[in-house]
């Protein structure tokens, strides 16, 4: 228990009674004023320091009284104006007197004042003292990659964005790579959805946003988002695919012909503007759990129960205002939970969300977009080209040791390939062979 190492001034009740020692019938001399008592503890006991005025002038001394006892505690010398009560129990009330004494039994009034002591816990000196759990080994242990990056001048944009580009090596292939920087205390960070299953470019979606600095592609996409987005605390509409029954935000089907219960990673900010990355549920449309665990559903293997308020884990008390799912998550909490192992029956073991193999495979290089945010909540949007000379392009697990070198705490992989796209004040930054394709998310940087 940590104890304060200072006195702490308990309230005092001075409680002046009109008796005398016992035998004593008279009160001749003036009695003690301005009577305090100032409580101090330490380790294993409390003590008082019981203070007062000296109004006498022929005082030979002091008695000094504790609680109910009828004989002094102590004598003290004239002139005195302090008196310490050592070896006090904790979590009682106590009762200090003090009374002035001369020649020929004259005494003064007795004073009174009333003290609590605090409570203390005592820690048995015998009992061992149970050292600290030591955390959790991380089971996937990654290198952050780190390059040199060039500061991009955007005419547009405010000192508060920041973009980077690099054409750094990325073991040992070519690669192009952009990422912009932002506070969310300085700048908005949302989503955008055209709407009704409506597509549009990332060029299109922030010239007509109006008030965009920084857009990205954003989630997975079929005839409807794979997973959901969340515009301004409204999840959009989409839950079931066209001409199915199937609800793509917590419903996937795996390559082993299943279809899997499935947590969706997801990355956004809550109100306040504080990102997360997380796994998330809809138990019901529009109703939306995260958790900082996925349901550990694995090809092959049996199809699990859907989330609930303990598996499969707790739901995080952070909820998302502008948010959008896809994945695979690459960093959460500072580490990677993505593998290149596979089952003994040749399934990823860690694809979770059973995302095809050309977008979670770890041999599978591509344009990627990711999504990430820093230990101080600084949002991170990155893209790098793929697939052609100037840049090969990445792995999932080569993201995440990317995201890890920006120095990313929480990240997670967006829609890549052809969707990749970053535009910034007007400019589009990256390659556009294969032309600029229209998408139904994207997420970026907006003036407050």
């Amino acid at each position: 228990m940590n104890l304060p190492s200072s006195f702490s001034l308990i309230s005092v009740i001075a409680l002046t009674l009109c008796c005398n020692q016992p035998g004593n019938t008279v009160s001749l001399l003036e009695a003690p004023s301005d009577i305090k008592a100032e409580v101090r503890v330490d380790v294993q006991a409390s003590s008082a320091v019981l203070t007062w005025k000296d109004n006498c002038t022929s005082e030979k001394g002091y008695y000094v009284f504790l609680d109910k006892d009828t004989a002094p505690l102590a004598t003290l010398p004239e002139n005195s104006n302090s008196y310490t009560f050592s070896n006090l129990n904790s979590g009682q009330n106590y009762r200090l007197g003090v009374q002035a004494f001369g020649d020929n039994n004259a005494f003064s009034q007795l004073v009174w004042t009333r003290i609590e002591t605090p409570q203390i816990c005592i820690e048995d000196p015998e009992k061992p003292t149970e050292p600290e759990p030591e955390p959790e080994p991380d089971p996937n242990p990654i290198d952050a990659v780190t390059f040199n990056w060039t500061e991009v001048s955007v005419a547009g944009l405010p000192s508060t964005v920041k973009v980077y580009e690099t054409t750094d090596k990325l073991n040992g292939r070519a690669l192009h790579a952009w990422y912009a920087i932002a506070d969310p205390k300085e700048v908005n960070v949302r989503v955008l959805y055209p709407g009704n299953g409506g597509k549009a470019t990332v060029d299109k979606q922030a010239s007509e946003a109006g008030n965009c600095l920084v857009l990205i592609n954003g989630g997975i996409f079929g005839t409807a988002p794979i997973g959901f987005a969340i515009l301004d605390g409204v999840q959009t509409p989409w839950r079931f695919i066209a001409d199915d029954n199937w609800a793509v935000d917590k419903q996937y089907w795996g390559p082993d012909n299943k279809l899997h219960t499935v947590s969706r990673g997801l990355f956004g900010v809550d109100r306040d503007g504080k990102p997360g990355v997380f796994w998330s549920f809809t138990p019901s449309h529009g109703t939306v759990k995260v958790y900082e665990k996925p349901i550990p559903s694995v090809a092959g293997e049996a199809v699990q129960k859907e989330a609930d308020d303990t598996f499969p884990c707790p739901p995080a008390s952070w909820e998302p205002y502008n948010a959008i799912t896809c994945g695979p998550v690459l960093l959460q909490n500072g580490r990677c939970p993505i593998t290149n192992k596979k089952t003994s029956k040749g399934y990823w073991e860690t694809n979770y969300e059973m995302w095809a193999d050309d977008i979670f495979g770890v041999d599978q290089l591509a344009d990627r977009t990711a999504v990430g945010y820093t230990a101080d909540h600084k949002v991170i949007l990155f893209i790098c080209d793929g697939r052609i000379d100037a840049s090969k392009g990445a792995t999932t697990l080569e993201m995440a040791q990317i995201m890890k070198g920006l120095g990313c705490e929480g990240a997670m992989n967006l829609d890549g390939g052809g969707s990749t796209g970053m535009w910034a004040a007007g400019q589009h930054l990256n390659d556009l062979t294969g032309g600029n394709r229209a998408v139904m998310t994207t997420i970026g940087f907006f003036s407050k």
